[in-house]
Formats: C-alpha cells, structure tokens, sequence
C-alpha cells in the first residue's frame, strides 16, 4: 500500500476473486517499510543503475493481473510462448541486510521481442496476448523476491535482457537496472544476433567492471523437466538503506479477508474492509503458500458482485 499526502479518511472495501490459479492463504493491504540487520557482513557489488529505457508499461498497459507470474495471464489456460524462465534473489540495502517491503517490478520484451507498452491501446496488439509483459513482488521479512517469466526476445539494437524497477521503503522513485544473458544471443531462427552483451549501448556502458559482471546472469536447466526450462538467482543491492515511512496511524496494515457471496452462479469472493485517505493510492497483496517470499498481488474490485476490474 502505497502513499502520498491527506487530510480526509473514509471506509475502502475492497473484493477480491478467491478462483485465483494460486491459492493464497491470507489476503492483506500491505504497506512497505522494514529491515532485518545483520544479514550480511562483507563488501557487496552495488548493483548499476541503468536507464529505466522507453517501455515501462503505462497505467492502461498493466495487466490487471500483475503478480510475480509473468508466463500465465489472468486464468487464461493457454500460457506465453518461449522458454519458461524462473529468476529468484534478494533485495538488499547498502549494509548488506534484507529489505522487508521492497517493490520489485520487472517488465521485458516477449518471444518475439515485442513488449506490451503501447503510447495510444491498452496494449501493444504484437505482443503475446498470453504474456503479462509486467509484474510485481513485495518482499518478506529475508527480502526475497521470485519470478516465474520467459526468455526475453530480441529486437533491433538490443541484446536480450530484463527491465527491474526497486522501490525501497521511505522511497518515492524506482532504482531501476537491466539484467543480461551471459551467452551469446542467437536469434529464433539459429542465427547470432548482431547485438551482443559486449556491444549493448546499456550493458557496455556499464563502465564498473564488477557491476557488469553482477549482471550477466548465468542460466541453468530447472531439474526434472523436459521443456528447457531455465533458473537463476540474482541479488539486487541498493545504494540506500530503507527509511520506515510516515503514514497516518502508522501505515501499516495486514487484514484478514471476509469470505462472502460473489455474482450470482459465481464464486464467493473475500471482502477487505480499511480506512482509506484521500491522495492515496492502495494496491491488493496476498500471501502466497511460498513461506517467507510475502505478497504477490491481487486484482479486485470496489463492489461485492461486480467485475474484478482493478489492480491499483
């Protein structure tokens, strides 16, 4: 739950759909802002900022269902084409310790290279209508964030990368990097791309040499599957250390969702009751069945019965 400025409170309600594809033990309205010290005692790789770049999704190009899962979209059965990419780490302060609460964002081009931004549509018609394009995660208490996306297609003049966003708490902007492939980028048809890591405009100009290195990512076969699926790890380490926010009666809110009734033939939702202050933004997270990996988030909408219609 993100905020700004207010004077003025109501009552916000809020339904959520509970025939999610994941199941999600709680649901809450979840506000940023904690740190565990004493994580790590050595020196860290600052990760590079980068250009945030031209395709950050506009407000009517996010999916509504924008959660960590970037393969499958909204209940559809049919999931993105390309090989399944999972891409797990931490987020990390200047210290070196988790940060609780941190927004990762991560948007990146489909299979065939197109990204779902669009200046003038909903979004962009040539991406994959079965790919989300962008997604969001907000860390648990040991600051890590997980990913289940595709490989990043190729378009002219870039290698093959990803596009993070991280708001730290106490923060009002986006730190954003890019993270790269460490291989050679061959188009879909075998051939080798004509750009490559060495020759990117972003991961070239990257001129601290353990910074790049931090970045290009090393990709390994997920065991036990027969469809090229491919993991790695990344940790992303801030220059800032998080500032606990100030918000009216201290911000912090976890709510335990009411089961009730949805449309009629459909299924009962959970209703979140919260008091609400006018120049705020308020976003849904639930509580995936993932321990400590905290909130992935939910569409919902402002009536009981009504379209699940809303991601902010």
């Amino acid at each position: 739950m993100r905020k700004k400025t207010t004077k003025n409170t109501r009552t916000g309600v809020f339904y959520a759909p509970i025939d999610r594809r994941r199941f999600f033990k709680s649901m809450a309205l979840a506000s940023a802002g904690f740190t565990l010290p004493g994580y790590l005692a050595e020196a860290l790789t600052t990760s590079p900022i980068v250009t945030q770049g031209p395709y950050y999704p506009l407000a009517s190009n996010i999916p509504l269902d924008k959660d960590n899962d970037l393969v499958q979209l909204n209940d559809n059965l049919t999931i993105a084409s390309g090989i399944v990419s999972y891409i797990n780490g931490r987020i990390l302060d200047s210290n070196g310790d988790p940060v609780r609460g941190a927004l990762v964002e991560l948007w990146h081009a489909d299979r065939e290279g197109d990204y779902l931004y669009s200046s003038s549509a909903a979004r962009n018609p040539a991406c994959d209508q079965n790919f989300a394009g962008f997604g969001q995660f907000l860390t648990g208490s040991t600051g890590e964030y997980r990913f289940r996306t595709i490989k990043a297609g190729l378009y002219m003049g870039r290698t093959r990368h990803f596009h993070w966003g991280v708001t730290l708490p106490g923060r009002t902007t986006r730190s954003t990097t890019q993270t790269f492939w460490n291989e050679t980028a061959y188009e879909l048809n075998g051939n080798a791309w004509s750009t490559q890591n060495a020759n990117d405009m972003v991961y070239s100009g990257i001129t601290n040499a353990a910074q790049r290195a931090s970045v290009a990512l090393d990709y390994t076969a997920v065991p036990g599957t027969t469809t090229s699926e491919a993991q790695t790890t990344w940790d992303f380490v801030s220059e800032f250390t998080p500032v606990e926010p100030t918000y009216p009666n201290g911000g912090s809110l976890v709510v335990a969702g009411t089961t009730v009734a949805g449309p009629t033939g459909g299924n009962p939702r959970y209703k979140i009751s919260v008091p609400t202050y006018a120049g705020y933004s308020y976003e849904i997270y639930g509580n995936p069945t993932m321990a400590n990996l905290a909130w992935g988030a939910l569409p919902f909408s402002l009536n009981q019965t009504g379209t699940i219609d809303h991601n902010i």
